[in-house]
């Protein structure tokens, strides 16, 4: 949260409330030629050993001509995943371009007749794939096939996928709203497999054998989308790539090192000893007032688990020294909470003339990693605030200079968890972070870092909050709400959704700030003059509310 806001940053972030939609609607703007470039390349991807063998199965929506494939193998190649064979024993088909297209996508046929047939097991012994991407369920719907014997029939083909690979990964799609003539129900019965799906996976998934959800109905629109109620076309096409590609490259990840302290595993944060963290907690602005370190024990006070801290490179504020690092640190420790230590001179690069670049931030976290290093049961590491504006060029930037500044600290020997912020104001209403985490995580050698969302105007409603939790959920990315608060001048934060949603799905949130806000938001205040006897509204319902802090916050087993 930057502390005052120009005309113009009010105007953008303006703006962005009247441009912004539900995640699932905005992948509707994109071009919509099977021809267009690839707008935003993600870093280039280390090619392991082996080729990574991927498998498409499904129907005709897989393979007839399932030109989603070739787009998906083209975005896979442009963004340095060259190792990447997809099989199968169906031919590619015309989609206008070269393409890898091997598959196991079959014309009208049904989940339960693959296994009924026991076809499944001959395709998989010619193919020997690791990965699995399923579409895989409409025709049994259209034949009015039970929810129940779907699911069966999916457990019976995932027995089948691991008995000649344990260490298989399937990818299986909520499957695409269907509404073709004569058949009224199909859309009800689409719902209702769709809505089975996470379930059945979370029951089946395991550690060695994942099994990731990918939200193929959430903006498919049946009139929009498809040629005939049923088939995708141009931008249908376009839709599915987007939501399969950010999952296929967490798949496509080699095994990192082990991570050190606090980690990253699948959607969930973990200390050390494996248990999992949830952050409660919010974030106190010390680069502007240092003196208040009492704040650290009176933020314990109220329950929480986690502060987050702002610091200065000296850009703009600060710079805080090393000295001051280790004390930070020290006060954590002594009120038994989690650190996040962000940078807060990013805020708004691109936009806000004096901002401070990744690369400026990362140069000045390798500054202090003496004060950082041994901390990784204690410290997160944020590596900027909100760092870039509206500036939409700029924003475009997000995925390169996050994954270029991961690097430089992980090539200083820092091995803590990261946290990156989104740009636009960290409200990421264009979706860039949404659309490239998968590609930054990978571009991690830990594999350790953990996306932040900071959730104010943009998330006026329930299904604006949902869409984007339920695309990370989805991806199988870890996610937190880094800021948000009950009111802000860009709009009104559903904060009450933020909260019950954060708390049902194990979600990290920080609300801004404790106190000392300025610039006409003085209403995000959480208590007046760092008092914390005297609770603002904000305060009140943050802390003490409904999924607030003290209802949900666990201390991190850390301490004991």
């Amino acid at each position: 949260m930057s502390r005052r806001f120009s005309l113009a940053t009010l105007f953008a972030l303006l703006l962005s409330v009247l441009l912004a939609i539900p995640a699932t609607q905005a992948t509707q703007a994109r071009p919509a030629s099977p021809l267009a470039p690839t707008a935003l390349a993600a870093p280039v991807a280390p090619a392991p050993a082996a080729a990574t063998r991927v498998m498409p199965l499904g129907d005709s929506i897989t393979g007839s001509p399932g030109c989603w494939r070739a787009l998906l193998s083209r975005h896979l190649r442009e963004t340095g995943y060259t190792n990447v064979d997809f099989v199968g024993s169906r031919p590619p088909q015309g989609c206008g371009f070269d393409h890898d297209g091997e598959n196991e996508g079959h014309g009208g046929i049904l989940a339960t007749g693959i296994v009924a047939n026991n076809l499944l097991p001959g395709w998989l012994s010619a193919s020997r794939p690791d990965v699995v991407l399923m579409h895989l369920g409409t025709n049994d719907v259209w034949s009015n096939i039970s929810t129940s014997s779907i699911l069966s029939t999916y457990s019976t083909m995932l027995r089948q996928m691991r008995a000649g690979n344990p260490g298989i990964k399937l990818i299986v799609a909520q499957i695409l709203p269907m509404n073709p003539s004569g058949c009224a129900e199909c859309y009800q019965r689409v719902v209702n497999l769709n809505n089975a799906i996470p379930g059945w996976a979370r029951a089946n998934s395991t550690q060695a054998s994942p099994i990731t959800v990918v939200d193929q109905w959430s903006g498919f629109s049946t009139a929009t989308d498809t040629y005939d109620g049923v088939h995708p076309n141009d931008a249908g096409i376009r839709k599915m790539e987007r939501r399969w590609y950010p999952a296929l490259v967490a798949a496509l990840a080699p095994a990192s090192p082990t991570a050190v302290g606090l980690r990253v595993s699948g959607t969930r944060v973990v200390e050390a000893n494996g248990a999992t963290f949830v952050m409660r907690g919010v974030n106190h602005p010390h680069v502007w007032y240092p003196s208040q370190t009492s704040s650290f024990a009176n933020i314990k006070s109220f329950g929480a688990n986690t502060v987050r801290v702002v610091l200065g490179s000296g850009k703009r504020w600060g710079p805080t020294s090393s000295a001051d690092v280790t004390n930070i640190i020290s006060l954590c420790k002594r009120s038994r909470l989690i650190c996040v230590l962000e940078v807060h001179d990013t805020t708004g690069y691109g936009e806000e003339g004096a901002a401070a670049t990744l690369d400026q931030a990362a140069s000045y976290w390798i500054s202090v990693a003496g004060a950082l290093r041994g901390q990784e049961n204690y410290v997160v590491i944020n590596l900027g605030n909100e760092p870039f504006g509206n500036n939409q060029q700029v924003s475009s930037t997000w995925a390169g200079a996050t994954s270029n500044a991961i690097r430089r600290l992980r090539g200083a020997g820092l091995q803590h968890l990261l946290m990156a912020d989104a740009p636009m104001w960290g409200q990421d209403w264009q979706n860039i972070m949404r659309d490239n985490a998968a590609s930054v995580l990978n571009a991690d050698p830990q594999r350790n870092t953990v996306f932040s969302i900071h959730m104010y105007g943009v998330y006026n409603t329930a299904a604006k909050v949902n869409a984007y939790f339920d695309a990370f959920r989805n991806a199988g990315l870890p996610l937190v709400v880094g800021e948000f608060g009950n009111m802000h001048s860009d709009g009104d934060p559903d904060e009450n959704t933020i909260m019950a949603q954060a708390q049902a799905r194990g979600i990290g949130y920080l609300g801004w700030s404790w106190s000392g806000n300025g610039g006409g938001v003085e209403y995000l205040d959480m208590v007046r003059s760092f008092n914390p006897g005297s609770l603002t509204p904000w305060g009140q319902r943050f802390l003490n509310g409904p999924n607030g802090v003290r209802q949900t916050s666990r201390q991190a087993t850390i301490y004991g």
